[in-house]
């Protein structure tokens, strides 16, 4: 009986690896990004070329975008095209001020005069923001800062 439950585990056990390894990334036409990604990429990034785009499904989430411009931004979009997050591939270069929230960038120009801001990610508390001068800094929906993040 041992043995066949200790079995049953392996199984269940091996099984879940599997499904959850099933992730799966594609390389999909700039066409095929939501409406919403496009008219954010159109407003935030005008005249910024998209390198690529690469579709990711997500087990439980469904798709996610990963869109690579040739300024070294990369955006993620969730399945609706709503940005998830915003990133500078090289951490000295900071991402556009007009795609972080107003409250965001207004502390972070006030309190860190000589560093921009070079990944911005959302989260279900508020903002994840990382600074070109290493520092992660925690906000919360309204974008008011929290804590430094260690």
């Amino acid at each position: 009986m041992k043995k066949l439950l200790l079995s049953l585990v392996v199984l269940f056990s091996v099984t879940a690896l599997f499904v959850s390894c099933d992730d799966k990334e594609t390389v999909v036409a700039e066409g095929e990004l939501p409406q919403t990604a496009k008219t954010f990429l159109n407003a935030n990034f005008n005249g910024v070329k998209i390198l690529s785009v690469v579709e990711e499904k997500e087990g439980l989430t469904g798709k996610e975008y990963d869109v690579l411009l040739d300024n070294g931004i990369e955006v993620k979009f969730d399945k609706n095209g709503d940005w998830l997050d915003i990133e500078a591939q090289n951490n000295a270069n900071a991402i556009p001020d007009n795609v972080v929230p107003k409250a965001i960038l207004d502390y972070v120009k006030a309190n860190y005069k000589n560093a921009g801001i070079n990944s911005l990610e959302k989260e279900r508390h508020g903002f994840d923001v990382e600074l070109t001068n290493g520092l992660d800094l925690e906000f919360d929906k309204d974008g008011k800062f929290i804590r430094i993040n260690p």
